[in-house]
């Protein structure tokens, strides 16, 4: 019995570790929906299913037009959160830490997350919907 539950519960960790997390995929800021967005200081973001992603800077804002990319890793905090950690490769060795944590409404009887905040100690700098 002992054998059989361990192994249940190892085979149920195993597969969700395998399925995404559903704020990994491509986003783009929701310039038009929020006052905050007005002046979002990044325009995209991409999250890669491995881990790693790409934060454009919204260039239209002022301080933003010459910056660069930012090279991303993230991992899942929780089922809706991801610690996202990104920098430049310049010499000062930026790295920026945010937490991007998806929006959901229920939809025929699933989440659907096409919404999200990108927020840095505590404020939130970007919404993005998600990009079909």
């Amino acid at each position: 019995m002992k054998k059989s539950l361990a192994s249940v519960i190892l085979t149920a960790a195993l597969l969700q570790g395998c399925s995404g997390h559903p704020g990994s995929g491509h986003w783009q800021a929701a310039l038009d929906s929020e006052p905050v967005n007005s002046e979002a200081q990044y325009s995209a973001l991409e999250l890669e299913f491995d881990g790693k992603g790409t934060l454009h800077p919204n260039k239209s804002v002022a301080g933003q037009e010459n910056k660069a990319d930012l090279w991303c890793v993230w991992q899942a905090r929780s089922a809706i959160t991801l610690d996202v950690q990104c920098g430049d490769g310049s010499a000062e060795k930026t790295n920026v830490k945010f937490e991007f944590t998806v929006i959901g409404e229920k939809q025929e009887g699933a989440f659907a997350y096409t919404q999200a905040n990108l927020t840095k100690e505590g404020h939130v700098v970007t919404v993005f919907n998600r990009k079909i």
